[in-house]
């Protein structure tokens, strides 16, 4: 199976290991050590075991091998693994399902990235030293808890069941846990109580629900950096945020245009840079049953987001629409990451009424005239993974210079293309008529910063009026 050399499953669900042959004496002890020193000499890491039953026979074949993936189906499974598991090599993931109990003590291999637990019944003690274990590797690791049911304490411990509670309690609480990115896909209180005052670094949360459980206790996480949201939301999202936070991610989030304004109203309480990226987030419509109460509540938060210094705010999109840009109209953010040109043309309506926006982000290719209004505050447009045409990138040029005060142009990965096919001699005369002007414009007052540039880009700077300019590389300098 290794031959393949792509990822492919081998399910050992009920396989029974034999003695060797009768009658082949020492062969068959020579056979074992060749076909043994054969496994460890190859590259595992494309098959995935999927373990329903196992046996101590079985773990010592996986023993030091470089298998990728293991799917344990059984607590019994599990338990048996544990002596071995540190020897795999090049494990990457590692599935477990079943149900556990007392404290999981486990050497973990170097190379694991990932732990799901995916039907997993479990108590407080047992998950609780997972994590402690997981916190031991040192870098980043991910803990996908996608079906955990948590369980009370086996009968018949008693006090004890207390005491070990409250003694991994204690541990979990002063070890550093920022490596560890927890994904949770159905929560309960009891769960959340368990990451209370801890340091996990990331938390990824896959349904509102989880959301609106981890709201009691998100503002204890005192090394959470990452939060990331998925499903749907609506209602204001009234919520304390942990100081350390650093960016909250939307992916495939459902939202009215309340719940939006409010969370960037929450972010701006932080009163320091962070992150908002809306990666794909649709706005809804307002709940039915609110009548003309949906129109005063976010009439409410409208104002109250006018009223707000969002300054502080990094808004990233990947994909727009009319109505997230008219949530961002007229308010104080700080920083815009476009990351397509649909963003941006969606954007350009709304730009210059962003009265303390300070840097403007581009990635997509563009082409045609860049006619934009800028607002008085802008300081930077930096253009990343841009593929652009000359009438644009001039025009962009011609655009900032109208500023009339020093600004930077970044470009950091800029390819320019030829012009569009089908304008045939409209293109050369578009391209002449935008040189002509950009020849007759005042650009001193901007400075380009290059990383990587090319003949084609220093032909437009040719002749030109630019102030400054800051070349990141000797190729660039040549």
């Amino acid at each position: 199976m290794s031959s393949l050399d792509r990822p492919v499953k081998c399910a050992l669900w009920a396989v029974v290991l034999k003695p060797c042959e009768e009658g082949l004496g020492h062969n068959s002890y020579i056979n074992v050590s060749d076909v043994r020193s054969e496994i460890l000499s190859r590259n595992l890491s494309n098959i995935k075991i999927l373990l329903k039953n196992g046996s101590n026979e079985l773990f010592k074949i996986f023993r030091d091998t470089s298998i990728g993936i293991l799917d344990l189906g059984t607590a019994d499974c599990f338990s048996l693994s544990s002596e071995i598991l540190y020897t795999l090599n090049k494990l990457t993931m590692l599935y477990l399902r079943g149900t556990y109990s007392g404290r999981c003590d486990l050497r973990l291999p170097a190379s694991l990235q990932c732990i799901s637990l995916q039907e997993v019944k479990c108590t407080s003690e047992w998950l609780c030293s997972l994590l402690t274990t997981l916190s031991s590797l040192d870098r980043p690791v991910k803990c996908a808890l996608l079906d955990v049911v948590l369980q009370p304490c086996e009968e018949g411990l008693g006090d004890n069941c207390d005491i070990n509670v409250l003694d991994v309690r204690s541990e979990i609480l002063s070890r550093n846990l920022s490596n560890i990115k927890i994904f949770l896909k159905n929560g309960s209180n009891e769960l959340f109580k368990i990451f209370r005052d801890t340091s996990i670094g990331i938390l990824y949360l896959g349904t509102a629900d989880c959301f609106s459980l981890s709201s009691e206790i998100l503002h204890t996480l005192k090394k959470l950096t990452m939060l990331y949201l998925r499903g749907t939301y609506s209602g204001r999202c009234d919520l304390r945020l942990p100081a350390s936070l650093q960016c909250i991610s939307l992916q495939e989030v459902k939202c009215t245009s309340e719940w939006l304004c409010s969370l960037l109203i929450t972010m701006s309480s932080l009163d320091r840079p962070v992150k908002c990226e809306l990666w794909d987030v649709v706005l809804q419509l307002c709940e039915e049953g609110l009548g003309d109460n949906s129109y005063i509540n976010v009439s409410d938060v409208r104002s109250e987001i006018l009223s707000r210094n969002l300054s502080n705010i990094n808004i990233r999109l990947a994909n727009g629409s009319i109505e997230i840009f008219e949530i961002f109209r007229d308010t104080s953010i700080g920083i815009l990451h476009l990351r397509t040109a649909d963003c941006f043309s969606l954007a350009s309506e709304i730009l210059h009424t962003l009265n303390k926006l300070t840097k403007l982000f581009l990635c997509g290719t563009y082409s045609g005239r860049c006619d934009l209004r800028l607002p008085a505050s802008l300081q930077c447009i930096s253009l990343q993974e841009v593929k652009c045409t000359s009438e644009w990138l001039c025009s962009l040029l011609i655009t900032m210079s109208s500023l009339d005060r020093p600004v930077k142009c970044e470009l950091w990965d800029v390819v320019l293309q030829p012009c569009e096919e089908g304008l045939g001699d409209n293109s050369y005369i578009n391209v002449s008529d935008v040189r002509s002007e950009i020849l007759s414009s005042n650009l001193s007052n901007i400075n380009i910063l290059l990383a990587n540039g090319s003949i084609e880009l220093f032909e437009i700077f040719r002749d030109t009026s630019i102030g400054i300019q800051y070349l990141g590389t000797a190729e660039c300098f040549s």
